[in-house]
């Protein structure tokens, strides 16, 4: 009789154990968008074709092989490096970047210009204005990853 309650009492035992240790999910547990967001502007994004590059309506075909490097983003923000800008007014070629206002869909660049971003997991759309200069205007660039 003392082995089976001994032996009940070590089932018992090892069942709290394993409840105690066990990870239980979180319903309330969300992940946070600005992370989702930044993992996917991670990578190296290539302007989509030659008229994908458009000031103020009317291609730009300068930008034509333009490369827009994403990296180290999190949900504070992260670094950016351009390959083939035809101008450094437009797309710096190095710079850092946050989300403005906690928003997913703005990213504000170190040189203080705010950009509109729609994302997907191989597509993103930029548009910006830039001030001044030869180069001002209303400019969208649409990138493929």
């Amino acid at each position: 009789m003392k082995k089976l309650i001994s032996g009940i009492v070590s089932i018992i035992c090892l069942f709290s154990l394993l409840f105690y240790t066990c990870k239980s999910v979180d319903p309330e547990e969300t992940i946070d968008p600005l992370d989702i967001q930044a993992n996917l502007l991670n990578g190296t994004w290539k302007l989509k074709d030659a008229s994908s590059a458009i000031k103020d309506g009317n291609v730009e075909s300068t930008f034509s092989s333009l490369q827009l490097i994403l990296y180290g983003s999190t949900k504070i923000g992260g670094n950016y490096s351009t390959t083939n800008s035809a101008d450094i007014n437009v797309w710096p070629n190095t710079g850092s970047w946050q989300f403005n206002n906690e928003d997913p869909n703005k990213l504000l660049r170190s040189d203080s210009v705010l950009i509109s971003i729609s994302l997907t997991d191989s597509t993103l759309t930029s548009s910006f204005v830039v001030s001044g200069g030869l180069k001002a205007g209303n400019w969208v660039f649409n990138f493929n990853k």
